[in-house]
């Protein structure tokens, strides 16, 4: 929200926080949902209404999260312990049964029931998402400008190893019936099918964790910039880490909203499509400061080009309306709505934008050329020149009366 914000500006970084955070507080549910069709695949004699269990889990991560971040941060090593063991359960079993005939079989593609290639996507989509919340969590890092870009760099690396290590182990064990049919097929084929179970525990709790920490900062952040009148009461901080627990109380009602709808499916292309629209404005506004060449922006990735950041912002809009037309139309709609409502207010930042800094670039490059231009008189334009002193104390040097400009008003 901040990077975004204080490049394009604050219609932009007002629409897209506010997307961005019920984007998040979402996923908590999505997470949850998640959680508690793995346990009850784990314990079917738990007589428990799905709804009922994916509540209680949610009222024990918001305790979680609202005691502190330092707190919640320590449960999440113990979480990281738990699926890191899982993953190697399975490894070790999908290499033990390993079949390369049967990865040859089911390396293309079988969408039945209606799914596509792009609902697939959709579907998938928010399992990467975590790759920002080093990002949400910058005003709790000490060296943020170090530790976000290695932490988000590390965190794609290493996620896009175990989901392509995964599903290349999952192709080589299995036939395409049983790929289709067994929803726990890492927990059959693995070593050890109790740490998988624990393991997919670890991760949905692990990312709902996540999910409530993020969504009340980012909700905080634009709080304190004061765009939307309504969102001063949740600005303020509690304790010396300045927690936002008033927040963090709103994210876990929206996430019990998204636990009533109750289904998975439903509730994942939506969070897509926030997280793709939050995705393409950071391309844009990197793409924007690139660009324009801001003497502020000064990134220390190596391979940062404008044209990779605007490459990312135009695959993120076509991904969108691949995905699902409807949706992507709505989801632009509901942004143009916000940013023309922030824009219609008038709404004064305290902070410079990427459009001062394009419009300064553009008339710079212009009077370049025009040094080396040859003046021809029917270009001719008058041009008004006032000797003063201080803008501010000599105002009387350029008097605007009902006839306009006059130079001997002026003198």
């Amino acid at each position: 929200y901040f990077l975004i914000s204080r490049s394009l500006g604050v219609e932009f970084g007002g629409s897209i926080g506010l997307v961005f955070f019920l984007a998040q507080a979402a996923s908590v549910a999505m997470y949850l949902i998640g959680f508690t069709e793995a346990f009850q695949d784990a314990f079917p004699n738990v007589a428990i209404e799905p709804r009922s269990l994916a509540s209680l889990v949610n009222a024990g991560v918001f305790l979680c999260v609202f005691i502190g971040a330092g707190w919640t941060i320590k449960v999440q090593y113990g979480i990281l312990a738990v699926l890191i063991a899982a993953l190697v359960s399975f490894a070790a079993g999908g290499l033990r049964d390993f079949d390369p005939v049967a990865l040859q079989e089911n390396l293309t593609s079988d969408y039945r029931g209606g799914a596509t290639l792009f609902a697939m996507f959709a579907l998938f989509f928010p399992a990467a998402t975590g790759i920002m919340a080093g990002a949400n969590m910058s005003g709790d890092l000490k060296e943020p400008s170090r530790s976000i870009p290695r932490g988000t760099l590390a965190a794609i690396g290493v996620t896009a190893m175990v989901y392509v290590g995964m599903a290349l182990l999952l192709g080589g064990v299995a036939g395409r019936e049983q790929l289709h049919q067994d929803n726990m097929i890492v927990k059959t084929v693995s070593w050890s099918p109790l740490l998988v179970t624990l393991g997919v525990f670890a991760a949905t709790l692990s990312s709902a964790i996540g999910s409530m920490m993020g969504a009340p900062r980012i909700l905080q952040a634009l709080a304190r910039d004061r765009i939307f009148k309504g969102l001063g009461y949740f600005a303020k901080g509690a304790g010396s880490s300045n927690e936002p627990r008033r927040a963090v109380a709103l994210t876990f009602l929206i996430a019990q909203g998204g636990i009533l709808i109750g289904d998975l499916n439903v509730i994942a292309p939506i969070i897509t499509m926030f997280f793709i629209v939050t995705y393409g404005y950071l391309n844009l506004a990197t793409f924007y400061e690139a660009y324009t060449r801001n003497p502020s922006y000064r990134p220390t990735f190596r391979f940062s080009h404008w044209a990779l950041a605007l490459l990312g912002a135009v695959g993120c809009g076509a991904a969108m309306f691949l995905i699902s037309p409807l949706w992507a139309t709505v989801a632009v709609a509901a942004m143009g709505v916000l940013h023309w409502s922030i824009a219609r207010r008038e709404v004064l930042a305290a902070w410079g934008d990427v459009r001062g800094g394009t419009a300064f670039e553009r008339a710079r490059r212009s009077l370049l050329k025009l040094e080396v231009e040859t003046f021809h008189p029917k270009n001719w334009r008058p041009h008004v020149l006032a000797l003063s002193g201080g803008a501010w104390n000599r105002v009387h040097l350029a008097v605007y009366g009902p006839t306009g400009w006059s130079p001997a008003a002026a003198c």
